[in-house]
């Protein structure tokens, strides 16, 4: 008796699987031909961090206080800040992040105290090397102004 169930069961998920197979053939295509057509990213998309840029300055407001590096869990995130007159605040010089190592977690966008980091909408990040990773966002953030 084990035998025949056993045949009906396959038998009839076949013809479930069948089902499926059919009602997809019928429905309209969703192929999007990559190279010529970019595809268009959720907002809710995590890529890259990078610096944001506030319209009231038209720059970024990170003052190099190093709270991203400590709470990185990678540790990919290294910065340097100097200040060019005694009595103002310290300014970011260089941000470097290795995002060949980064996991992308989003804990050092979270705990930004300026809010100056966000994730990029950018998803063509393959590297010829691993030391192409290495990205100074500050310098990025210059080159994206232009």
């Amino acid at each position: 008796m084990g035998y025949f169930k056993d045949i009906l069961v396959g038998g009839w998920s076949l013809v479930k699987g069948l089902e499926v197979t059919i009602k997809r053939l019928y429905r309209p295509v969703v192929t999007l031909q990559y190279p010529r057509h970019k595809i268009e990213m959720s907002p809710s998309y995590r890529g890259h961090i990078e610096l944001r840029r506030f319209p009231d300055t038209g720059s970024h407001y990170c003052v190099a206080c190093g709270t991203c590096m400590k709470v990185c869990p990678s540790g990919v995130i290294k910065l340097q800040g100097e200040k060019e007159r005694a009595l103002e605040a310290k300014r970011v010089v260089h941000y470097y992040i290795d995002f060949s190592h980064c996991s992308l977690c989003g804990l050092c966008v979270e705990s930004c105290p300026m809010q100056t980091l966000k994730f990029s909408t950018e998803y063509e990040l393959a590297d010829e090397s691993r030391w192409d990773g290495v990205i100074d966002l500050v310098k990025y953030f210059e080159e994206s102004a232009r």
